[in-house]
């Protein structure tokens, strides 16, 4: 069953001189079209292409290899390129603009405004549009990552407590100011951890690996820092948070638990005066 708002394999049953029409197997009957302008260059009857599917403005299924930045069920963050009286069109990443209707915006958006949206598909008509009220859908969040887990995210914007962030295109979640040790930026995909899945449906996220791998990880760190200082440092678990976090790009804890570990293996000397490597 062909469905819209996702990726779809389907073969090229044939060609015609205004594009061509696509099937589920060869010995279906129902036809979509693809254009030339959003197909591969070369496309040869039979050939197999993952393409999206949706509705143009007549009713009629389409077919593009181009790939939104969200499909249906998932979250991306988009820019705002058109506002109308019904609402606004966003950059979708394909030729196609997505609609976030009026009365499907939280606020009302402004143009060139970035904002996270979420692909939905209207099961009366099987239009895909979008929307900017999310509260319901992080609600239902049926979650398939836990602690722990190795995510995919990208910061969507900054808040008095860190930065909202959109996890594997499917979840909604925050990075607290506390967490954070390096540079971040809007709309850039970083590597995380998940530290906790919460009731309310919203997900809080690491940047640092979790647990004791984060301390195995952060040994290394603190001993390639003392070989390029000389292989001595005053810093100590006295020192302050935000002078680790300067130098070393971890949280106090961590280098405490570090430190530690390399002293336990004999690796460094900790004093008043500082770390040493032995």
């Amino acid at each position: 069953m062909i469905e819209i708002g996702r990726v779809n394999k389907l073969i090229v049953s044939r060609e015609s001189s205004s594009g061509y029409y696509l099937k589920e197997e060869s010995d279906s009957i129902d036809e979509i079209f693809m254009p030339p302008n959003l197909g591969p260059v070369n496309v040869t009857v039979n050939q197999e292409l993952d393409v999206f599917v949706y509705l143009d403005t007549q009713g009629s299924l389409i077919a593009t290899d181009q790939i939104p930045h969200a499909l249906v069920g998932e979250y991306a963050l988009m820019r705002v390129i058109e506002v109308q009286e019904f609402g606004a069109f966003f950059d979708w990443g394909i030729d196609k603009d997505l609609l976030v209707p009026g009365n499907e915006q939280k606020v009302k958006v402004r143009k060139f405004e970035d904002h996270i949206v979420r692909v939905c598909l209207e099961e009366e008509t099987d239009r895909v549009f979008g929307t900017t009220k999310l509260g319901k859908y992080i609600l239902e969040s049926d979650f398939d990552i836990m602690k722990d887990d190795e995510v995919t995210i990208v910061p969507a914007n900054k808040t008095d407590l860190g930065y909202r962030v959109i996890i594997n295109k499917k979840f909604i979640g925050m990075i607290y100011d506390s967490e954070i040790f390096q540079d971040i930026q809007i709309g850039k995909e970083y590597s995380a951890n998940v530290k906790k899945v919460r009731d309310d449906g919203l997900v809080d996220i690491s940047l640092q690996v979790l647990g004791i791998r984060n301390m195995i990880d952060s040994k290394d760190v603190v001993l390639d820092y003392l070989a390029r200082v000389g292989g001595q440092s005053p810093l100590n678990d006295k020192s302050s948070p935000d002078e680790i976090k300067r130098l070393l790009n971890m949280s106090k804890k961590t280098f405490k638990g570090s430190i530690g570990m390399l002293f336990k293996e004999k690796k460094i000397l900790i004093s008043k005066d500082g770390i040493k490597l032995l």
